[in-house]
């Protein structure tokens, strides 16, 4: 398979191995209008590609990133399709780069979270989003744009990912009192 997409504790008709859930090997959604976890290890498998070797399929912590996403995205009560899951995979998967831990022989997530080439430099403060830079690393400036004044630290550091910043692009179309970003 050659991607890693974590696992959840599902009913016996639902596992592979112990404990752990594979995505579907289409690719496809089987629930495409409903967030649920073996979607979001499909996604994982199909847009992320974690590497096995990161993030073996015996992981909880996809499990527990799809969790806190989905107690953060606020459903609204009108159909959305698709877009709800993908606000809730991609905001998981921003979650999942900032907490899992790196599985012994690997520093994958330490990486990604990392300033350097490939990384998102989720460990470096953010107080603003960089708007001008004069040199690879002695002058950044940062200033939240009209649009991200109102954005919480949190919020910031999601738009260090790209996954982070699909999520906020997703609750900035629905506005303040849906998804809470404006």
């Amino acid at each position: 398979m050659g991607v890693g997409v974590g696992a959840i504790v599902q009913p016996q008709s639902a596992v592979t191995g112990v404990g752990a859930m594979l995505p579907n090997p289409s690719g496809a959604f089987l629930f495409p209008n409903t967030p649920n976890i073996a979607d979001f290890l499909t996604f994982l498998a199909t847009s992320v590609q974690i590497p096995v070797a990161a993030l073996p399929y015996s992981s909880p912590w996809p499990g527990y990133a799809f969790n806190q996403a989905m107690l953060t995205v606020i459903r609204i009560p009108v159909p959305l399709g698709v877009l709800y899951p993908l606000a809730v995979y991609n905001l998981a998967t921003a979650i999942l780069f900032a907490i899992t831990p790196d599985v012994a022989g690997q520093n994958y997530f330490t990486l990604k979270r990392g300033p350097g080439p490939g990384g998102f430099s989720l460990n470096a403060p953010s107080t603003g989003l960089v708007v001008a830079s004069s040199d690879v690393s002695t002058s950044v400036t940062l200033v939240p744009p009209t649009w991200a004044a109102g954005l919480t630290i949190g919020q910031l550091e999601l738009a260090k990912t790209p996954w982070g910043r699909e999520y906020l692009s997703f609750a900035q179309s629905f506005g303040p009192t849906i998804w809470g970003v404006t």
